[in-house]
């Protein structure tokens, strides 16, 4: 079997045998990927930083063994300052999950491996408050995923809302809820006008030029979103403020 060659992110790493890793990488053409990264915990290796959390390059991978194998790797990101500050690290750490929860082996994720990259990019090398990229990570996500959440209208009734009226987001339906419509049978998330303002705003400009406050992301709403719809819970103690 030829060499393959892709992009590829590090989504996790773990010992195997005394000297190598188990790589998971996220590569926009090949999706999830399992690859074997030999000799990289030896001192000196050339293949130790592609084999660290976070790392972004062109991986050349071939098949041996029965498995995948990384061959050598082209390093274009390290996103190193993640290592040197643990409020970021969290997030860093989370959207990762995320993203090896959701990628398939063998599908392509370009959009997945885009949105990862910028938004590692943004928690190491910008002044953007760390849960409000997350959040946005998560929103987009939703958006790219199939499952963008329904901010203007009542998702049970049709009827458009108004910030006035915003007070609810039903998890499982998918959007904002109207005082006519609850339900104690089907429970739903405390919702406020300002934080839907952030989600229409970032789906609409993006993090990089949404004007509105951070502290108005609601990142734990979000996060119970997408890991109700993907069925994957994923551990955040401590995450969202």
């Amino acid at each position: 079997m030829p060499s393959i060659v892709t992009q590829a992110i590090v989504l996790r790493h773990a010992d195997y045998r005394e000297h190598d890793r188990m790589l998971t990488l996220l590569s926009p053409s090949m999706g999830r990927v399992e690859a074997v990264c030999r000799g990289c915990k030896r001192p000196q290796s050339p293949l130790l930083a592609a084999s660290e959390w976070f790392t972004l390059g062109e991986y050349v991978l071939y098949a041996g063994r029965g498995r995948l194998n990384v061959s050598s790797c082209n390093v274009a990101e390290s996103f190193f300052p993640l290592r040197t500050d643990y409020e970021r690290l969290k997030y860093a750490t989370y959207i990762l999950s995320v993203a090896e929860a959701a990628a398939q082996p063998g599908d392509r994720a370009v959009e997945l491996f885009t949105l990862l990259a910028r938004s590692l990019s943004r928690l190491a090398y910008t002044d953007k408050d760390a849960q409000a990229v997350a959040a946005a990570f998560l929103l987009h996500f939703s958006a790219i995923s199939g499952y963008r959440p329904r901010l203007s209208h009542c998702v049970r009734c049709g009827r458009r809302m108004t910030d006035d009226e915003i007070r609810l987001m039903d998890i499982a339906e998918g959007g904002l809820l109207c005082a006519d419509c609850q339900s104690s049978l089907r429970p739903a998330r405390p919702l406020s006008p300002a934080q839907a303002r952030w989600m229409r705003d970032v789906l609409a400009r993006g993090i990089d030029k949404t004007d509105m406050p951070p502290s108005d992301a609601p990142g734990a709403v979000l996060s119970e979103y997408v890991e109700t719809r993907m069925e994957k819970p994923i551990r955040h103690e401590g995450l969202w403020r």
